[in-house]
């Protein structure tokens, strides 16, 4: 059953993705996107008021056109702000996880034992012996 459910699942999102890009949602023109976005929302408004009324939970309304903009402006930047902070803070990270590996891997004590071999202290080569 799992291929199944797996291959009507990649079928149901090819389908909404054929769909939505028949319709022009991904066009060039950005007039033609809201357009297309407008449209949609008029096709499905009488759907979702038809499951307001069966579930006990408020929906939230659809946004509209100028708030969508707006949102999309506020999360790209918000993604941008956290992709380069999380750059910024990159050399703490990497110091974190390189000390928690090496303190991982010291709890072995076959890898213990090989490293302190090279730190143990060998006297030196006397000239003559």
């Amino acid at each position: 059953m799992g291929i199944i459910g797996f291959a009507v699942k990649v079928g149901l999102a090819g389908g909404a993705v054929y769909y939505i890009n028949n319709q022009g949602v991904w066009s060039q023109d950005s007039q033609e996107s809201v357009k297309t976005y407008n449209n949609i929302k008029t096709s499905i408004n009488p759907y979702i008021d038809d499951i307001k009324a069966q579930i006990p939970i408020e929906l939230p309304k659809i946004p509209e056109t100028d708030n969508l903009w707006q949102m999309g402006r506020q999360y790209w930047n918000k993604g941008v702000q956290a992709t380069f902070q999380h750059l910024s803070n990159s050399p703490q990270y990497i110091k974190e996880w390189t000390q928690n590996g090496l303190n991982s891997a010291m709890e072995n004590e076959g890898i213990k034992s090989f490293v302190e071999s090279f730190s143990a202290k060998e006297q030196p080569l006397k000239k003559g012996n």
